[in-house]
């Protein structure tokens, strides 16, 4: 992968994402993004197979036509598209477990086994807390963020936001707020809304979203999921997604979780470092695996059997 989001687009182009909220809703900008990403990376597509990730809540719909957009639209020679969820589960050395997605439009969790999603069980949810969301919020309690695009807001939360662990945030004085340097070079003061406006992903009622929190999220998931058939997915709760890596994240899902939760079970937290390249790690792992061979898709029996009949068989997860 060349690195280039097909999930938030571009801000420095028009800004159109092909893929919103799991739904492939541009297949021609999907094209000249995986387009984009062969030349950047200066390959030959006829000498390589291409693994795609994907939204974990996407429909084999769209994932078929998905396989309809690179074998029409590219020289690669095979094709497989799995969920960020599995990929990153992967990624820290497990196959099984519930992921918790946090997004930039909509959180989903989803139990993990043995490297497929049980995406057609009742334990797979979605909500409208997103990263998008708490981006509003932010510029709506701060109106001097409000010309800042997702990118540089994701900046501003990565430096500057936190999650806080007790019942009530400490309010900053005004000597202790923070400044931040946006792209043009100018300075904002930022201060409580950094720390009032994170309570929305645990308490979105507080905020007017009628949505679970992201700890009743897993909690709801879990609680649909077999114990006894699927002892690791409940043991391992991996939080994924760029708002994941806020400050304090991990440490308030696990302590919101032990609240609920009658069992063992671990919030795992890999490195600040590691966080951002769960997905990239994690597809460099199963593009090594044999457990995967019989899911990749070779343009030879795509041409012969057709993008029905071949994405049905082998596009199930």
């Amino acid at each position: 992968s060349s690195g280039i989001n097909a999930e938030y687009g571009d801000d420095t182009n028009d800004g159109k994402a092909p893929i919103n909220k799991a739904k492939l809703i541009d297949k021609e900008r999907m094209n000249d993004i995986i387009n984009m990403a062969v030349s950047d990376l200066d390959v030959r597509a006829e000498e390589k197979n291409l693994l795609m990730s994907n939204p974990t809540a996407m429909s084999s719909q769209d994932k078929a036509s998905l396989c309809e957009i690179v074998f029409e639209g590219t020289q690669f020679p095979g094709f497989l598209t799995l969920c960020d969820s599995s990929l990153s589960l992967y990624s820290t050395g497990r196959s099984s477990g519930l992921c918790l997605d946090i997004g930039y439009t909509q959180t989903t969790a989803v139990p993990v086994y043995e490297g497929y999603p049980l995406l057609n069980c009742p334990s797979l949810l979605t909500s409208s807390i997103s990263g998008l969301k708490l981006d509003e919020l932010l510029k709506k309690q701060n109106p001097k963020l409000s010309g800042l695009d997702s990118v540089a807001m994701t900046e501003v939360k990565k430096q500057l936001c936190q999650i806080y662990t007790q019942n009530e945030p400490r309010m900053m004085t005004e000597n202790e707020m923070n400044i931040f340097v946006l792209p043009d070079q100018s300075t904002i003061s930022v201060g409580n809304e950094m720390r009032c406006a994170t309570e929305f992903l645990f308490s979105p009622h507080f905020f007017g979203t009628k949505s679970p929190g992201c700890h009743e999220m897993v909690y709801n998931s879990l609680h649909k999921v077999d114990p006894e058939g699927h002892k690791e997915i409940i043991e391992n709760v991996l939080p994924i997604g760029g708002t994941t890596r806020i400050p304090g994240f991990a440490k308030r899902l696990q302590l919101e979780l032990l609240g609920v939760l009658d069992y063992e079970f671990t919030v795992v937290d890999p490195a600040v470092s590691e966080k951002e390249h769960l997905v990239w790690v994690g597809g460099s792992i199963v593009a090594e695996l044999s457990t995967f061979e019989q899911m990749w898709i070779f343009r030879a029996e795509f041409e012969e059997e057709g993008p029905e009949r071949i994405t049905k068989k082998k596009l199930l997860f």
